[in-house]
């Protein structure tokens, strides 16, 4: 069975599940200035990252892209200063600003 929801961890501890069966990108600013979330997974079928999706998020530590992603754009991950993990494919698209601001990457 196919998931898509995607998975996310918050700082206190708690997850939280999104429907994602409806689109194929992360609108912009979908997570935008949330300073709850420590981690998230983005399920296949995910192929965009849109700009400033997860912008500001400050506790943001890792998330996991799946295997479809094709391209992450401006300022995705902007000032997420704790983001440590953040891998994909050599041949995903990514703006050259997308993580601007993640210090520890």
């Amino acid at each position: 069975m196919k998931n898509d929801r995607i998975k996310v961890t918050l700082y206190n501890k708690t997850f939280k599940e999104i429907d994602m069966s409806d689109f194929s990108r992360i609108p912009e600013e979908l997570f935008s200035n949330r300073d709850d979330i420590v981690s998230v997974v983005l399920p296949e079928g995910v192929e965009v990252v849109s700009a400033n999706a997860f912008e500001n998020c400050k506790r943001l530590e890792k998330i996991e892209f799946p295997s479809t992603l094709k391209r992450i754009e401006n300022e995705a991950f902007l000032n997420c200063y704790n983001l440590k993990e953040a891998e994909f494919d050599n041949n995903v698209e990514v703006s050259a600003d997308a993580f601007k601001g993640c210090l520890n990457l």
